[in-house]
């Protein structure tokens, strides 16, 4: 059930942020944006190469009794792209207090094509010193202007299992009227 959810929310977010390729200047600017932000419970710091963030940390902001303020290291992207600037992978890690190191977590994978925009979510797999084979996808249908006409969310329990469509939204461009 709670993959159901997860998988209907994130096909409502593509749908109502009109859904884009994303590439090394959405990951900039989404930093831009994080990092700016006044009284936030986190903080941000970034390593660039060029004008491409290949790295950033997350770290969670702690005042003491003092007013003095801590950071304490929470998650860490790594980001890869392909020769244009599209976004090819993001690999997340979480702040392993007992080991006081960086845990590799999952990893996103994306892929475009003419009619397809996809992204793969995988596990990372620490005994075997790998990813598993992705568990949950997100298929954009791409228009000829880029725009996104439908996004299909699959889920499947293991990676020996075949993908199960949980969700799918088709996307128009006329407003989405409530009732009052």
């Amino acid at each position: 059930m709670k993959k159901l959810v997860f998988a209907t929310m994130m096909c409502i977010a593509a749908m109502s942020a009109k859904a884009q390729v994303l590439t090394s200047e959405t990951v900039k600017n989404v930093y831009e944006v994080v990092s700016t932000k006044a009284n936030s419970k986190f903080a941000y710091n970034a390593d660039f190469t060029g004008n491409d963030i290949t790295t950033m940390y997350v770290y969670k902001t702690n005042d003491d009794c003092r007013g003095m303020l801590t950071l304490t290291p929470y998650l860490k992207y790594d980001y890869t792209y392909a020769a244009d600037g599209t976004l090819t992978s993001k690999v997340t890690y979480r702040w392993d207090d007992c080991m006081s190191s960086w845990a590799c977590a999952a990893r996103h994978e994306y892929t475009v094509d003419d009619t397809t925009y996809s992204i793969a979510y995988s596990h990372y797999n620490p005994i075997a010193n790998c990813f598993d084979q992705p568990v949950d996808k997100m298929v954009y249908s791409l228009m000829p202007d880029d725009s996104v006409n439908n996004v299909s969310c699959y889920h499947r329990a293991d990676s020996s299992s075949q993908f199960q469509l949980v969700s799918e939204i088709l996307i128009t461009d006329q407003p989405l009227l409530a009732k009052k």
